[in-house]
């Protein structure tokens, strides 16, 4: 009898072991698509300038051949035009530039707004235009930028299977959150639902938004300033089941893009989501961080 107790808790710790091995390994690979993102030609480390543009015209201009910036008068080094009229940004090329939409060239090609890839390209830098509050910027990436060499692994809290944790989502209808960015606009988004969990006995709640096809979650901690990224830190989790079970695990908690550059535009994390508890998991503080 004692014999097969034994060989039965031998096969439940086994178990228990593999379980964990499978977790941490999910998460080591997931750490390092992370970084791929962060390093790609679309992710945030390229970032070189956010320029906001007026009504009417603006002059992509570079400045000595170096890094472009926004003018009302055209320059010696014109890339192009951006126009803004009518809710539309534009792109018109310059005379003697050379400006591509992936491998064509094009003499003028609306950037904003778009429903596919509008990015434009110009030897080592490439550009959007993006829309915040109402205001339209061009999102400069230079596509040689230092940081990309430079860059180093995230720190991170070790895996923690205990801050993976069982969650119940009560959708909400009809219902908009204010939530204030870096530039102290406020913008409205829509509120998905709400997610209930338990963190050692103790009930909490998140307001979910919604982001990428899952739930986005805006929280802050009170490890923010101490050692985490001071504002609070993003989060993504799957879609209930028809019973509203899902799993809040907050190893993949994430930093926001302004850790890594000065030029995103970042939400903020609602009052009604501030824990009064230290999530020791995720993502921590990056080297030569933003604030």
């Amino acid at each position: 009898m004692k014999t097969r107790k034994f060989l039965v808790l031998t096969f439940l710790i086994g178990l228990i072991s593999q379980s964990a091995f499978s977790q941490n390994e999910k998460h080591e690979e997931w750490k390092s698509e992370r970084e791929s993102e962060l390093l790609a030609e679309d992710g945030w480390l390229n970032l070189a300038g956010l320029l906001w543009l007026d009504s009417g015209a603006n002059y992509l201009n570079l400045k000595d051949k170096d890094q472009p910036s926004i003018s009302k008068i055209s320059g010696d080094f014109d890339l192009g035009t951006l126009k803004v009229e009518d809710e539309k940004v534009t792109f018109i090329s310059g005379k003697n530039s050379i400006v591509n939409h992936q491998e064509t060239r094009i003499k003028e090609f609306i950037q904003f707004p778009a429903e596919q890839d509008a990015a434009l390209n110009s030897g080592r830098w490439k550009w959007t235009v993006i829309e915040r509050g109402g205001k339209f910027a061009v999102r400069l990436r230079d596509l040689q930028h230092p940081a990309l060499s430079a860059f180093q692994k995230i720190p991170d809290f070790e895996y923690d299977p205990n801050w993976d944790l069982e969650a119940f989502f009560e959708p909400k209808f009809n219902q908009t959150i204010s939530i204030a960015n870096v530039l102290g606009q406020s913008i409205d988004w829509i509120v998905m639902g709400i997610l209930h969990f338990e963190v050692n006995g103790q009930k909490q709640e998140l307001v979910a938004l919604e982001d990428e096809g899952k739930l986005f979650v805006l929280f802050s901690d009170l490890t923010n300033d101490q050692g985490t990224y001071p504002s609070g830190r993003f989060l993504y989790v799957n879609y209930p089941d028809k019973k509203g079970a899902t799993r809040i695990d907050f190893n993949y908690a994430i930093n926001p893009p302004c850790a890594f550059t000065s030029f995103a535009v970042c939400p903020i994390p609602p009052k009604s989501n501030r824990l009064e508890m230290a999530v020791e998991a995720g993502e921590k503080l990056p080297e030569n961080h933003f604030d």
